[in-house]
């Protein structure tokens, strides 16, 4: 991947935007108005600063890469690799949820 987080900030594949529903071919707009609400995916990057907080609480897991994460609505930034996958560019202080 040549994406690489910097600062306090996590890369995210969001879970994929169906494009029907009830058997209708969402249009293209309506699929990239839902894809910028997302909420839910895996986090497949963090920085080295990300989740570092002086005050985080002893003994608690930070979310980790591999995490299922639940991040605020229209966080971040939306963003591509070469390859075309498209990920989620968020600060880490955005991720409000880890799934178990």
């Amino acid at each position: 991947m040549s994406i690489e987080c910097v600062e306090f900030n996590v890369l995210i594949k969001q879970d994929e935007i169906p494009t029907k529903t009830n058997g209708l071919i969402l249009p293209e707009d309506m699929v990239e108005k839902k894809k910028h609400a997302q909420t839910i995916g895996t986090m497949v990057q963090a920085s080295p600063l990300a989740f570092n907080y002086a005050d985080w609480p002893e003994g608690a897991r930070k979310p980790e890469v591999g995490d299922r994460v639940i991040f605020a609505r229209h966080a971040g930034t939306l963003v591509s690799d070469p390859d075309g996958n498209e990920y989620r560019a968020v600060k880490d202080k955005d991720i409000v949820a880890v799934i178990r």
